[in-house]
């Protein structure tokens, strides 16, 4: 300890001999201006430092590109599926039979829907929903817009007028947005969107879409089944509809497995929205004008019924992306009204040679639907001056 204490006193003279030595301040010579003091100057304002890079981790993961070859659109179908591909249940295994039971005329189907199945799962990526969802207009119309099903239900997504009024796609005289590719995969895909978010599982928002939200609520409430388990009571058709689904994502998560084969190496051209100018037209004024094939524009925009482009009606279409460019900045070509079809309100009068199918197209309505509001069949004869009811 004695060392110690004496390196502390040897510290201590130390530092009162440093205390003594600092010179006292004083005034300046008489021969040395005395200098001013230093003019204030605003310091400037601070620079921030560069803000540091960000982590690898945090980068944003750029969208992927629109497929561009058949391959590419099965590749990012089966990439977000979100079931595995094939399921051992006896009624899914008869649905691939039943696609399938011709593995060239299947692949020649989905060779010649493979832009809409692109485009879907383009749209389906938007909304962040399993890629299932995507084969449900294979299931439901062979993704034909202008399809035309049971109980008036129509388009892509086979949308009926109640389910249209409450997903707001218009249906005039002139315009079933229905048929409309983009306006109705848009209201579709954000209904399935909800019907996920309701039940949290793909396949009770399929069956939903299927049987009605309500309907699957109540059977929820009355059985009590596993997570992963389907609740019974389920109508038979929205088994078949599940079914069908999950045969096609077993059929085209592995189509190499049942033989067929998809036109890999076919260029895809994406589908796109192009603007339409105000004023009204129609589909073969416009093709004629931009030089465009009518053919293609008829085809992928159904939804302007007869081809006319009222004045009201939505103003976007769907074309191929290399039409786009010669549909940009251009003046509408007027058309003058057509003679439009009666409202489908009120009653239809028969005249000689009117058939139910010539009857429902002209009033642009369904069949099914046509028969089921006048009780008639696919049998029934019609007579002059009989009258039919066109709307509920």
């Amino acid at each position: 300890m004695k060392p110690i204490r004496r390196m502390a006193s040897a510290a201590a003279l130390l530092a009162l001999a440093a205390c003594q030595s600092l010179p006292q301040k004083s005034a300046p010579p008489a021969d040395v201006a005395e200098i001013s003091p230093p003019v204030q100057v605003a310091a400037p304002e601070p620079v921030p430092p560069p803000a540091p890079e960000p982590a690898e981790e945090t980068f944003q993961i750029p969208e992927p590109a629109p497929p561009r070859s058949g391959e590419e659109v099965i590749s990012r179908l089966r990439e977000r599926l979100f079931d595995p591909p094939c399921q051992s249940d006896p009624l899914v295994k008869q649905w691939q039979r039943r696609y399938a039971g011709s593995p060239q005329r299947f692949s020649a189907q989905i060779n010649a829907i493979l832009p809409w199945l692109a485009f879907t799962l383009e749209e389906i990526d938007r909304y962040r929903l399993p890629g299932e969802f995507a084969l449900l207009p294979i299931a439901e119309s062979w993704y034909r817009p202008d399809a035309r099903g049971a109980g008036d239900h129509v388009g892509l997504w086979q949308i009926g007028r109640s389910t249209a009024a409450y997903l707001d796609l218009p249906i005039t005289r002139t315009y079933d947005g229905r048929m409309d590719g983009l306006a109705a995969t848009d209201a579709a895909l954000g209904y399935l969107a909800s019907l996920h978010n309701r039940f949290g599982d793909w396949k009770l928002a399929v069956a939903a879409y299927n049987a009605g939200p309500q309907r699957i609520s109540r059977l929820l409430d009355r059985d009590a089944s596993p997570d992963d388990a389907l609740p019974a009571g389920l109508p038979n058709g929205t088994l078949e509809y599940l079914a069908r689904v999950q045969a096609l994502s077993c059929l085209l998560g592995a189509p190499e497995r049942h033989g067929l084969s998809l036109d890999a190496s076919r260029t895809i051209e994406p589908l796109v929205p192009v603007q339409i100018p105000h004023g009204q037209s129609t589909l073969a004024l416009i093709a004629a004008d931009r030089e465009l094939p009518r053919s293609v524009l008829v085809a992928f925009n159904p939804a302007y019924r007869g081809g006319f482009i009222a004045a009201d009606a939505p103003r976007r279409m769907l074309v191929p992306q290399s039409m786009a460019e010669r549909l940009t900045d251009f003046e509408l070509p007027h058309a003058p009204a057509p003679a439009l079809p009666a409202a489908t309100t009120g009653d239809y009068v028969v005249q000689r040679g009117d058939t139910l199918g010539a009857i429902a197209r002209r009033h642009g309505i369904g069949l099914q639907a046509l028969m089921q509001l006048n009780g008639l069949n696919g049998r029934s004869i019609l007579r002059p001056g009989q009258r039919l009811r066109l709307a509920p």
